[in-house]
C-alpha cells in the first residue's frame, strides 16, 4: 500500500492554506519524517514545505500526484504534538495553519527557506550543544533549597501530589508580593525533573529581568534554555537546539517559550499570566496561557498560574471550582506589606510632584534607602498643543498624539515610529504659542534631579533600553547601589527585588485608569499593586505613595489596601452587569485600510451579513479608539456571546460570503486583550 505525505505549503496564502498531497520516492523514505521540511513542485514551479503527516489515502487521482524532490534540511523542525498544537490554534484563534506551524520552528527558517528554493545550501543544520554534554534523562538533584515557610511548602505539597498523579491540573498559586512564589516554581521543578520529565516557565516581557533568569541559571545550569524578544535569531536557534536535543530540560522565557520543543513535557509555569504581553498581537494571534492550557492538557501535565493579581477571568475560574488554588498570604518572615498613601492631587494645584512625594523622597535619601519612581509614560512632555488655537500635533500617520522627547528636542509617535523636530510655529494659526503638556520618563527625571541634584538618578524606559545588555546594565548598577533612584515605566514594576527599596512613588495612577477599555480599572489595580509590591522586601519597611486625581475610585482604595478581594468583587460586578468576561467570549474585527470610506463600506458590509443572530450581540461598527494608525483607518466590529465556537463559525461564513476589496485589510481577534 502506498503512503503519501501531507504537506503544507511555507507562504501564507488564503486559497492555498491546505494540505496537499505527495509521493515519497524510495530513496527519501527512510528519512523523511513529520517535521521535514522539503522541497516540491508547484505548479509551475517549486516551492518549500513541510511535511504534517503521512496518509494511505488520497483523493487526488494517481497520474497528478507529484513526487517530494528533496528533504532541505536535516533537523525535525518540530513535533507531531506541535502539528496538532498547530491546528488547535488555527482553529481557535481563526488563523493560517502555516502561520501557526511558523510559530513552532526554530529562528532562521524563513532564511533557509529562501537558500533552499535557490539551491543553496540546501542541507542547512541548527548549531548543536556538544552532544557529549547531553545529560541523561535520570535527573539527580543537586539543589540547596531554601526552607520553604509553612504556606510554601502547603503549595509545594499540592502540586507535587498533582505532578504524581500524571494527570492534566491546573492550579493557581495566588500569593501577594513578596510571599516566595518564585521558590515554589524552582522547588516544583526539581521534583518534576526528577521524574524525568521536563518544565516550561512563562515570564512576560516588563518582568523578564537578570535577576529571575540568574536565580534559575544558578539553581539549573545549564538545564534551563532561555528564550525572549531581546535574543538575536542565533542566539535563539541554539536554545531551541538545546532543548529539542535534550541537553536542556526547562524552557525559560516569555511566550515564545511555550512552544518549545520539550520532550516529556510535566509541568508549565506561567508568572503573572494578565500581563499583556502574553497576548500576540501579530496573526497567529494566541494567548500563551491557552497554549500552555492546551499542551499540559495533551502531555498530562501541571499547569501552574502565578500571581498576586490574577486576571479576574482566572480568579473568577478558580472560586468556581477550575482551578485548584494555593495561597501564600503572607511575606517570607511575615514581613509586612509597605504602608501606601494616596495623594490627592486635585490639592496640589500644577505640581506634578507632591510636596507629600518629594518630602518621602527627602527622607529615603538621608536614611541612604533607595527610591523607585513609576509612570507608565515615556518621553519628556506627553502632548503638544498650540495655546492660542488649541491645535494639538499629531502623527501624520496615526491618530494620536506626538510625545515631545528632550534627547535631541524631537517629536515621536509610539505607535507607528515617527520622528520630527520640535515645532516652534503652530502649524494651524502660524503663532508661536507652542505649549507642552503632560508629564513622561524624562521630564520626571529632570523634576526629581533639581530638587535633589546630588541623588544619582537611573532612568528605565523603552528609550534607554535598546538591547538586552542595556537593560541588564541599569538593573545592576542599581542592585549594586550605585544609584539612588530608579525612574521608569512598567519595566519597573514586577520581577525586580531589591534589598533596600525603602520608598515607590507612583507619579500618576490615573494614565492606565480613563483609556477607554472595559480592562482599564484592572490593568491599573495591577500596576499599582505590583509596582507597590517592590517596597520593604527585605529588613527595610516600605512606603508607598500615590498620587491621583480619582482619590475615591474603587480601583485606588483597593490598592491601597493591597486588597485584591475588594478590588475583584467590584469589579466582577461591573462585568456582570455590563456582560463582559468572564460572562460572555469576546470577537473583535478591525477593517483598516487607507482609503477611508472604502474601510467604511467594508465594515457596513460586514456587519449587515453579522445581524440578526441568536445569542450574539453585535456592537459598531465604530471607529477605533486609535482611529488611524501607520496612515491605515480603522473601524471596530465587537461580538459579544456565551458560545464562542458559535461566534467563530459565524465569523468564518460571514468572511467566505464578503466580496473581496483591494487595499482592505480585515484582522479578526478571539478573546482580544485589548479593544483600543
Amino acid at each position: 500500500m502506498n503512503t503519501y505525505a501531507e504537506v503544507i505549503l511555507a507562504k501564507v496564502y488564503p486559497k492555498i492554506d491546505k494540505i496537499y498531497h505527495y509521493t515519497v520516492s524510495d530513496e527519501l523514505k527512510e528519512k523523511i519524517q513529520i517535521g521535514s521540511q522539503v522541497l516540491i513542485p508547484f505548479g509551475k514551479r517549486n516551492a518549500i514545505g513541510y511535511v504534517v503527516g503521512f496518509t494511505d489515502k488520497t483523493d487526488v487521482p494517481l497520474n497528478k500526484l507529484k513526487n517530494i524532490i528533496s528533504i532541505t534540511s536535516d533537523v525535525k523542525l518540530f513535533t507531531d504534538e506541535m502539528v496538532e498544537t498547530a491546528r488547535w490554534i488555527a482553529d481557535y484563534y481563526m488563523s493560517y495553519f502555516i502561520s501557526a506551524l511558523r510559530t513552532m520552528m526554530p529562528p532562521g527558517v524563513g532564511r533557509q527557506e529562501i537558500r533552499a528554493l535557490a539551491g543553496k545550501n540546501p542541507k542547512s543544520k541548527i548549531q548543536n550543544p556538544n552532544e557529549s554534554q547531553i545529560l541523561n534523562d535520570k535527573y539527580q538533584s543537586k539543589q540547596n533549597h531554601l526552607k520553604p515557610t509553612e504556606d510554601q511548602q502547603k503549595a509545594i505539597d499540592l502540586i507535587k501530589s498533582s505532578i504524581d498523579k500524571q494527570q492534566f491540573d491546573k492550579i493557581l498559586l495566588y500569593g501577594i508580593t513578596g510571599s516566595g512564589k518564585t521558590e515554589v516554581y524552582i522547588q516544583t521543578i526539581d521534583y518534576v525533573l526528577s521524574k524525568g520529565k521536563d518544565a516550561i516557565v512563562l515570564v512576560p516581557e516588563v518582568s523578564f529581568t537578570p535577576q529571575f533568569m540568574e536565580r534559575f541559571k544558578a539553581r539549573f545550569g545549564d538545564l534551563v534554555a532561555v528564550f525572549h524578544s531581546y535574543m538575536t535569531d542565533k542566539e535563539r536557534a541554539l536554545e531551541w537546539e538545546k532543548i529539542n536535543s535534550g541537553y536542556s530540560k526547562i524552557a525559560l522565557g516569555t511566550r515564545l517559550a511555550v512552544f518549545a520543543p520539550v520532550k516529556n513535557l510535566g509541568l508549565i509555569v506561567m508568572d503573572e499570566e494578565y500581563e499583556f504581553t502574553f497576548k500576540s498581537e501579530m496573526n497567529p494571534k494566541y494567548h500563551a496561557r491557552e497554549v500552555a492550557i492546551y499542551r499540559a492538557q495533551k502531555n498530562n501535565a501541571v499547569f501552574i498560574n502565578g500571581s498576586a493579581t490574577p486576571a479576574v477571568e482566572t480568579y473568577f475560574s478558580a472560586v468556581n471550582g477550575q482551578y485548584k488554588i494555593a495561597k501564600l498570604p503572607c511575606r517570607i518572615d511575615n514581613r509586612p506589606l509597605p504602608s501606601v498613601e494616596v495623594v490627592d492631587m486635585r490639592e496640589e494645584r500644577y505640581r506634578k510632584v507632591s510636596g507629600k512625594l518629594l518630602s518621602e523622597i527627602g527622607k529615603s535619601l538621608s536614611k541612604k534607602e533607595q527610591i523607585i519612581l513609576f509612570i507608565n509614560r515615556r518621553g519628556f512632555s506627553t502632548f503638544v498643543m498650540c495655546s492660542e488655537c488649541g491645535h494639538a500635533v499629531e502623527c501624520p500617520k496615526c491618530a494620536v498624539s506626538l510625545v515631545f522627547h528632550s534627547q535631541g528636542k524631537l517629536l515621536k509617535c509610539h505607535h507607528c515610529g515617527f520622528t520630527c523636530e520640535a515645532q516652534v510655529i503652530c502649524p494651524k494659526c502660524q503663532s508661536m504659542s507652542i505649549k507642552y503638556f503632560g508629564m513622561g520618563t524624562q521630564k520626571v527625571e529632570l523634576e526629581i534631579g533639581k530638587s535633589f541634584p546630588s541623588a544619582q538618578i537611573l532612568r528605565l524606559d523603552l528609550d534607554t533600553v535598546k538591547d538586552k545588555n542595556r537593560y541588564s546594565t541599569v538593573i545592576k548598577l542599581f542592585e549594586e547601589k550605585q544609584a539612588d533612584i530608579l525612574i521608569g515605566t512598567q519595566l519597573v514594576t514586577k520581577g525586580l527585588d531589591f534589598t533596600d527599596i525603602g520608598l515607590v512613588g507612583v507619579i500618576s495612577a490615573d494614565t492606565g485608569l480613563n483609556l477607554p477599555e472595559f480592562r482599564a480599572g484592572e490593568r491599573t489595580f495591577q500596576l499599582l499593586t505590583q509596582v507597590a509590591g517592590r517596597a520593604g522586601r527585605h529588613k527595610i519597611p516600605g512606603r508607598v505613595i500615590i498620587q491621583t486625581f480619582n482619590p475615591d475610585s474603587y480601583v485606588i482604595t483597593a490598592a491601597k489596601g493591597h486588597d485584591y478581594e475588594k478590588f475583584y468583587k467590584q469589579e466582577i460586578e461591573i462585568r456582570k452587569e455590563l456582560n463582559y468576561p468572564p460572562f460572555c467570549s469576546l470577537i473583535n474585527i478591525v477593517v483598516s485600510g487607507t482609503d477611508e470610506p472604502k474601510v467604511i463600506k467594508n465594515t457596513d458590509e460586514l456587519a449587515q451579513f453579522l445581524r440578526n443572530q441568536k445569542d450574539i450581540e453585535i456592537l459598531g461598527p465604530v471607529s477605533a479608539a486609535i482611529s488611524k494608525v501607520r496612515g491605515k483607518f480603522r473601524w471596530n466590529i465587537l461580538l459579544k456571546g456565551k458560545d464562542l465556537f458559535q461566534m467563530r463559525s459565524l465569523v468564518i461564513q460571514t468572511l467566505k460570503k464578503l466580496p473581496e476589496s483591494n487595499g482592505v485589510r480585515i484582522s479578526v481577534d478571539v478573546e482580544p486583550l485589548s479593544l483600543l
